[in-house]
């Protein structure tokens, strides 16, 4: 029978590959989770959301034959904290979206993964790079700009592990793959 440390990445060029383990295995089990609750989600996201009361339902016209505010990206704004319009709040947070949010963490987790025992793969290394970009930059853009979370550990953690892993990787790209260059221009 192997022993854990049969199954970690090779660690004789540096830190990043255990990293990367660790990373992705914390990114699959999250999405494991997103599969089958939607309770730790909830606790990143705040909950209760109203109708948007800038939207107003327009008629259609013939100069505007698609309008539909339902169709906005602003059709939600976080419900009140004095709790007056609670009553009319609904849950932002849908299994489809906790489903959503399961694959696309499950992807994440498997190219992390795949870059920590290949570490020196260009287009591993690359694709690993964009996902701590993209992780960290989706939870500082709903902390920040949508205002679908609050500032707490579980909104506080992913933003670290993304930019640590962004700031880190493109810090030892030399080390681990060598000059840079786009897969596509080799």
């Amino acid at each position: 029978m192997a022993s854990l440390s049969n199954l970690m990445p090779p660690l004789d060029n540096g830190l990043l590959p255990a990293y990367l383990m660790l990373v992705s295995v914390l990114a699959i089990g999250n999405a494991l989770q997103n599969f089958t609750t939607l309770h730790y989600s909830r606790r990143i996201y705040n909950g209760l959301f109203v109708s948007n009361p800038a939207l107003k339902r327009k008629e259609r016209t013939d100069e505007n034959p698609r309008h539909n505010p339902e169709d906005s990206i602003n059709k939600l704004v976080p419900a009140s904290s004095t709790g007056k319009d609670v009553e009319k709040a609904n849950d932002q947070l849908t299994p489809l979206a906790a489903r959503l949010f399961a694959v696309w963490t499950l992807i994440t987790g498997v190219v992390r993964l795949y870059t920590a025992y290949d570490v020196s793969n260009p287009a591993l290394y690359q694709l690993s790079v964009l996902t701590h970009f993209l992780a960290g930059g989706h939870f500082l853009s709903e902390l920040l700009v949508f205002k679908t979370c609050r500032p707490s550990v579980p909104v506080l953690f992913p933003i670290f592990a993304g930019s640590t892993g962004f700031i880190w990787m493109t810090l030892q790209y030399t080390h681990y793959v060598g000059p840079f260059t786009l897969p596509l221009f080799r």
